[in-house]
């Protein structure tokens, strides 16, 4: 299926007292790497009628990323159910040894229509994209 890699700024406010980017920017990552594969792949949409609402997050911790870090998120759409998807994510730096996988996760997303408030099967168009 689909990917796309996305290159965050580490900004000084995702560094905690420990030196590292906190534990809970992760998941602002994942929001704006997911924001990135749905622009690059569907470009502007209708949002009230066609939205996405994040029904579950997971992240795994693997190395921590530094201020300095130059990062990348891969992202890719590794499921597709009728109302449903799952997006994963990789986020790498680049190591003394090349790239090295600092964490990875998932989200399962769920379409959504906000002017009806209620969910809604994946539009034809984007499967057709997303596949």
């Amino acid at each position: 299926m689909k990917h796309s890699i996305y290159t965050p700024t580490i900004r000084f406010s995702d560094i905690d007292i420990m030196g590292h980017v906190n534990n809970a920017t992760y998941l602002t990552y994942f929001e704006e790497a997911r924001i990135h594969f749905f622009s690059q792949l569907v470009g502007e949409w209708d949002w009230g009628n066609y939205g996405i609402l994040v029904a579950r997050n997971e992240i795994n911790y693997k190395r921590p990323i530094f201020s300095k870090d130059k990062i990348q998120i891969h992202t890719r759409i590794s499921e597709l159910g009728n109302k449903s998807l799952h997006m994963e994510y990789r986020i790498t730096k680049q190591g003394k040894e090349g790239e090295e996988l600092c964490t990875d996760g998932k989200s399962i997303l769920v379409c959504f229509n906000y002017k009806n408030n209620k969910t809604i099967a994946i539009p034809e168009a984007w499967k057709k994209l997303l596949s």
